[in-house]
């Protein structure tokens, strides 16, 4: 890197200092008492689900009507930033879906809806009924409440950063901003820590789930020995890739590769719906977004307060607090990729597509499982009591027809939103680190290359000590508690911004606010 470029940005040291050694510390905690860390954090998990749940399901609900609300009014045709839109709104779906859902997407694809028919909702026992709300429960956890959830931090980033030109992506920066410059230093350090724990949390449930699936599949394909050792060198050889696509920059690195990998990821399942039972998956999504539209506001406010199975609380709210910790991250970069399109055009793109793709992934994948199971070919309900997630995706994705390119796509698949992912993370780190941005929102490569160095550290300490499933869900669910208040009052100072500014002014005077000029 040239010293020019080098003295363009201004970097938080003591920020990231702070944040190198506290993710640091956690790890060593985490080697010396690996019983008591996993003891404790499931502790916490379930007093964070079950006795504050209910704040996750408003906080969602609420903001699904206020961002609806935001996108059909006047407001929506507010532009973010002048000029036109450097990325189409498919770039930027692709972008945000790759940052946004990840390699958990396909971790879950096949497997997830086996746990909801074994574990149904709503006092259902017909067979045929649970697995139709199994399916539905699937496409309404990685649907549009997700993407809403990320909106939710999106759209005060980029009101903030692209019609206020507070040319920063701190999350202090901008709910200092937002408050009209009355937080305390000492507030703003530590929310911006918060915000780089939170990202790291969740970061850490991505490469949690995605490491030890890759790793099985590649033992599978090749007979080299499923290992601890294995996995660590999975997580070096993406570490390497996403460092390599963070340095080359978003135009080059991520837009291309996201691309990839969602081609990659539709070939694998439209194979699955070709060869797989075409009728009876069109039906069964059909069927499912019906019990989706009209069960939705039972299934976004259920909190089975008399039951015993806790369905809404280690399904529903642990998914919406997940979506909250990724929330930060994916917001900053949505804010980056988002310049030169209106209000509206990114809400629904997100919210609409994210629906379709979540109908279009589970749908597919888990019809297939689902049917595999109903013809005795898996034995899906038995591996998944015996806890062997990892063995039932790799029998399902065996029983299609040439099964090692199936398992071949799947870990490419798999690989890619891996470096999607952390590659969009090491920008968001990147920008929070930096007090300096120029228009387009750019950041340093080599800060976002020493993020990917620390992203793979958290993820290597829960290989060395075992974690299991509750371990990795724990990690990022737990720091939601005090970022949710932040992002609350963030949400409501901004709409006060905006009612502020442009209450007054007429539709059209807000469409013709900062819009690119005609050639």
């Amino acid at each position: 890197m040239q010293e020019s470029d080098a003295k363009k940005y201004i970097m938080d040291n003591k920020l990231t200092l702070v944040s190198f050694f506290l993710v640091l510390l956690l790890g060593v905690v985490a080697v010396i008492y690996p019983e008591g860390t996993k003891d404790f954090m499931k502790e916490m998990l379930a007093l964070t689900i079950i006795d504050l749940g209910a704040i996750f399901l408003w906080y969602t609900l609420l903001g699904t009507l206020a961002l609806l609300f935001l996108a059909f009014s006047k407001y929506g045709k507010l532009r973010l930033g002048e000029g036109k839109a450097k990325y189409s709104l498919v770039q930027l779906f692709s972008m945000a879906l790759c940052a946004g859902m990840g390699a958990s997407t396909m971790y879950w694809a096949y497997i997830e809806v086996i746990h909801y028919y074994m574990d149904p909702q709503f006092g259902i026992s017909a067979e045929s009924i649970k697995m139709e709300y199994a399916t539905a429960f699937n496409i309404f956890h990685w649907g549009s409440a997700g993407w809403v959830i990320n909106l939710m931090v999106a759209i005060p980033f980029s009101v903030s950063f692209h019609i206020k030109k507070n040319r920063t992506l701190k999350l202090s920066s901008v709910l200092n901003n937002m408050l009209d410059d009355r937080m305390p230093e000492w507030l703003k350090k530590g929310v911006d820590l918060l915000f780089i724990v939170t990202t790291l949390s969740a970061t850490t449930l991505t490469l949690g789930l995605a490491i030890p699936m890759i790793s099985y599949n590649v033992s599978a394909l090749t007979g080299i020995p499923d290992s601890l050792s294995t996995g660590i060198a999975i997580i070096i050889g993406l570490s390497l890739l996403f460092s390599l696509s963070s340095f080359i920059g978003i135009e080059k690195g991520m837009s291309r590769i996201s691309g990839w990998t969602i081609y990659i990821a539709i070939f694998l399942l439209l194979y699955t719906f070709i060869v797989g039972p075409s009728a009876l998956v069109a039906n069964n999504v059909t069927n499912s977004l019906g019990i989706l539209f009209s069960e939705y506001f039972r299934m976004s406010l259920s909190t089975d307060p008399y039951g015993s199975t806790h369905f809404p609380q280690y399904w529903t709210i642990f998914f919406w607090a997940t979506w909250i910790s990724y929330s930060p991250g994916v917001g900053v970069f949505v804010t980056k990729i988002s310049q030169g399109h209106r209000l509206r055009d990114v809400i629904l793109t997100l919210i609409l597509g994210g629906g379709l793709s979540s109908a279009f992934i589970f749908g597919i994948a888990g019809t297939y499982a689902v049917d595999l199971m109903n013809q005795g070919a898996v034995n899906a309900v038995q591996e998944l009591s015996s806890g062997e997630p990892l063995r039932l995706a790799h029998d399902i994705l065996s029983q299609l027809p040439l099964p090692e390119l199936a398992i071949a796509i799947f870990l490419l698949s798999m690989i890619l939103f891996c470096v999607t992912t952390l590659d969009a993370t090491s920008y968001s780190l990147t920008g929070v680190v930096t007090k300096n941005l120029d228009a387009e929102a750019n950041v340093m490569p080599a800060y976002r290359v020493f993020w990917c160095g620390l992203l793979t550290v958290i993820p290597i300490v829960f290989l060395f000590i075992n974690a299991d499933m509750d371990t990795l869900k724990s990690f990022p669910v737990l720091i939601v508690i005090p970022l949710l208040p932040i992002l609350v009052i963030l949400c409501v100072k901004t709409g006060a911004y905006l009612s502020s500014q442009f209450g007054d002014m007429s539709e059209g005077e807000i469409e013709a606010y900062r819009a690119p000029a005609k050639m």
